[in-house]
């Protein structure tokens, strides 16, 4: 959530305003801003709720005169750039969390999603603000933006290095986490996934790899927390591969810091995502990764931190793993600190923030808007995108992968 962003917007003299359909963090969120609008939004693109969503918050926008409307979420970036444009708002803003058209995505998905994003990009937005290296990419090679300085890549919201850094976490705490999980005994590898329980996070790879890996090392144990449509279904396909006893499903955690110090290894298969802050975090707890080389991901995990397999290979996955844990303990630490350091210097949550506020005060700054007491423009002018951040990560020529079904 992108709850410091609120924070500084508020701390800069800004009425932060949020509209939105409310889930299980509605009291979390309305902590962080001055209103919290609830609206009929809905997941499917073609759900008629939408349609009712964008006229409410059109009358909301007009009423309400915000200076920016900043929008998230395909169906919500959407919504809320077409409402912020009917209702003449002077800033449309877009954060793409991961496009739905990417290299992996199916040719009808592909052409669906990208003629959606690049109409709404050119006709309804002010900025468009991306996060990983092959949307920066993407949005240029298929003009999402008619002009190129209304892209911005940015380090997505960042994470906090502070709360994800392994000395904030007793060893009393690792312990408990290591006697909750069955690996009181440090010999015994503890393999970690977060996240939702899900299609594209491809739990079905993550076991049918367990196998592979329970074979050469019966004693590892399989860590999966995170909640979601799928869960009884990955519990069954646990029990039919007869590995339900190494495995632990642990469902939503808040402790997540001290079951990443726990870890000796992080395990992300997904098939598609923007920058994925399970990944960072991970990082950040200095815990070597192996993920799948999709987009985000590839962008995150170098090989000096974890390793990245084939999208939709079981066996690959499995063998990155067991690589990882054939290192000696000390090579393995070197990883983790090497991915720790990446994450201080590029994705620190108090510097991306810092990006976000940057791109605000230059946006005013073009409509000619004052910018508010607490906030500033360090440039004093506005420069072409790549300026303002550091260079987008290397980019590795895409694999070919064949499309696999999803659990």
């Amino acid at each position: 959530m992108m709850l410091p962003q609120l924070d500084a917007l508020r701390a800069a003299g800004f009425t932060v305003e949020i509209a939105c359909r409310i889930t299980r963090h509605g009291d979390e969120m309305a902590a962080h801003a001055d209103a919290v609008h609830p609206l009929p939004f809905q997941r499917s693109p073609v759900h008629p709720g939408n349609l009712q969503a964008i006229a409410l918050l059109t009358r909301l926008i007009q009423t309400r005169r915000y200076a920016i409307v900043h929008a998230h979420t395909p169906v919500g970036g959407v919504a809320g750039r077409i409402a912020a444009t009917l209702a003449k708002s002077p800033v449309r803003m877009y954060t793409a969390h991961g496009f739905h058209f990417h290299r992996n995505g199916g040719a009808l998905g592909n052409t669906l999603y990208r003629t959606i994003e690049t109409i709404a990009g050119r006709r309804f937005s002010d900025a468009v603000l991306v996060i990983n290296g092959e949307d920066y990419d993407a949005a240029l090679q298929h003009r999402i933006v008619t002009d190129p300085e209304t892209l911005f890549l940015t380090g997505g919201v960042g994470i906090s290095t502070d709360r994800f850094d392994p000395a904030s976490v007793s060893p009393e705490e690792r312990l408990a986490v290591r006697r909750e999980i069955g690996a009181e005994d440090e010999a015994v590898p503890v393999l970690t996934f977060v996240g939702e329980m899900i299609p594209r996070k491809r739990h079905a790879d993550l076991l049918t790899a367990y196998v592979r890996i329970r074979a050469a090392r019966p004693e590892a144990r399989l860590v999966l927390v995170g909640e979601g449509v799928l869960m009884a279904k990955v519990q069954r396909l646990a029990r039919e591969l007869k590995i339900e006893g190494g495995c632990r499903f642990l469902g939503f955690r808040r402790d997540i810091p001290a079951l990443l110090a726990a870890t000796d290894l992080f395990v992300f298969p997904s098939s598609q995502e923007g920058l994925p802050c399970a990944v960072q975090e991970a990082l950040a707890m200095e815990v070597p990764t192996v993920a799948t080389d999709v987009r985000g991901s590839r962008d995150l995990v170098r090989p000096d931190c974890g390793r990245l397999a084939p999208l939709g290979n079981p066996n690959a996955l499995a063998d990155a793993c067991l690589a990882l844990l054939d290192l000696p303990r000390e090579a393995r630490r070197a990883m983790g600190r090497a991915g720790r350091a990446r994450m201080v210097a590029d994705f620190e949550r108090d510097a991306c923030v810092a990006q976000w506020m940057e791109i605000y005060a230059r946006l005013l700054m073009r409509r000619g808007i004052a910018l508010p007491p607490g906030m500033r423009c360090l440039s004093g002018a506005v420069p072409s995108p790549p300026s303002l951040l550091p260079p987008p990560p290397l980019r590795p020529a895409a694999r070919e992968q064949p499309e696999v079904a999803a659990p």
